[in-house]
């Protein structure tokens, strides 16, 4: 009971709000991607066979990959390097609970005549997936990350802070030993620590390189 409960709380840290131009499908896949990282990492920590310490020296593995991305007003492309923890967090019969560090460097950009019409975001995201490990060995990622802009503005959009805070979810398959296809939501917002905080909510296509 006392581990289940500590289990819960870590939801108590989620405190959801109102973006600008957000429809039911980005507040949904926004708050997935909180509430199943937070509930992922507690998970882990209570009943995970990995210990804190490895969470910082890489593991056998590494990721190179790209993100190409849209919302409505902007478009966003960039790459992403990462490397595993040196072992799954949790470990069953068919499927593991991994996780990797992942940094990024991405471009976005608007069509709309404007004096901000082009920009860049680098961010820092520790990504845990959920594998099966089968004929074509589906995966699911969550993850909660910081995000640094180049400008507070984005196009319309004014973000109040450069520090942002980006938060993923994403689906898809490994192909062999060493592609990775799938599709990735990515919110970016402050969550609350100033004000305006318009969400901007990306819908996109990743792919990874294993090695």
């Amino acid at each position: 009971m006392k581990r289940l409960l500590l289990l819960f709380s870590c939801l108590l840290t989620y405190q959801p709000t109102l973006s600008q131009a957000e429809n039911r499908t980005d507040t949904l896949l926004k708050d997935t991607a909180i509430i199943g990282t937070l509930l992922s990492w507690g998970a882990a920590a209570l009943w995970g066979e990995a210990k804190h310490a490895h969470a910082l020296p890489p593991g056998e593995r590494f990721h190179l990959g790209t993100y190409q991305a849209s919302e409505k007003q902007l478009g966003l492309a960039g790459i992403h390097f990462g490397w595993d923890f040196t072992q799954p967090l949790m470990r069953f019969r068919h499927w593991q609970l991994r996780a990797h560090w992942e940094i990024d460097l991405q471009g976005w950009w608007t069509e709309r005549p404007s004096r901000h019409d082009s920009g860049w975001i680098a961010g820092i995201t520790p990504v845990v997936q959920y594998v099966y490990h089968s004929q074509f060995t589906p995966y699911v990622e969550l993850g909660i990350g910081l995000k640094y802009l180049s400008d507070i503005q984005m196009g319309d959009t004014y973000k109040s802070t450069q520090f942002q805070f980006g938060d993923l979810v994403g689906f898809g398959m490994q192909l062999g030993h060493h592609l990775q296809v799938g599709f990735r939501f990515l919110h970016i917002s402050n969550a609350g620590i100033e004000t305006p905080n318009p969400g901007t909510n990306f819908y996109g296509i990743k792919m990874d390189y294993l090695f």
